[in-house]
């Protein structure tokens, strides 16, 4: 009774993303429009090069549109400005572009570290494997402690191995499939002026 009474909600929901996008069905685009102030909302100031950085809430609002539209329908961003504060908007578009790959490269980064990690990790579990085997094998006289060691030992492999496994497959793969949302999923990303 209770599955069905959820069911009902959910169907009254299905197409809920409607009253938050403009969606054309027959196009399979999304419309998004956010309107700023001025681009100082949208850009943080980097005062030792003078080049304006994207702040963190705008590429959080970014994942979210990417998670919030339906995989069926692409994205047409519009980023709007009523006062363009003496920018251009190929000045914006292009200041854009450059935080966009900046954002790309400290994530290569960040996931060669991760790799690192999971490698470190890995070595770790296979000595604690190796360490397993060998006190099965040479300790002959250690009754409980000998079983403790072996149980901490083969505990301790199946961890590392395992988180290392995560870093480098899961992870991985949630990466992956976000970079392909973003290189996919927006038609077009636009800055102009509000009217």
């Amino acid at each position: 009774m209770a599955k069905n009474k959820f069911k009902k909600i959910i169907d009254e929901y299905e197409n809920i993303e409607n009253e938050y996008f403009d969606i054309d069905h027959e196009k399979k685009i999304a419309r998004v429009k956010l309107i700023y102030d001025t681009p100082r909302d949208l850009f943080d100031n980097n005062f030792a090069t003078a080049r304006p950085v994207l702040t963190d809430d705008f590429f959080d609002w970014i994942n979210y549109v990417v998670d919030a539209v339906p995989k069926k329908y692409r994205i047409d961003l519009e980023v709007c400005f009523k006062d363009l504060e003496g920018y251009s908007v190929e000045q914006l578009t292009d200041n854009f572009k450059k935080n966009v790959i900046l954002q790309y490269k400290t994530g290569e980064t960040a996931k060669k570290r991760k790799n690192r990690i999971a490698f470190i990790l890995i070595g770790t579990g296979v000595a604690f494997f190796v360490a397993n085997i060998l006190v099965g094998h040479l300790w002959t006289d250690g009754g409980l402690v000998k079983d403790i060691a072996a149980y901490v030992a083969d505990i301790a492999a199946t961890v590392t191995i395992w988180e290392a496994l995560t870093i480098l497959l899961v992870d991985r793969t949630e990466d992956t499939g976000r970079k392909r949302d973003y290189l996919t999923r927006f038609e077009k990303i636009e800055f102009k002026l509000a009217k």
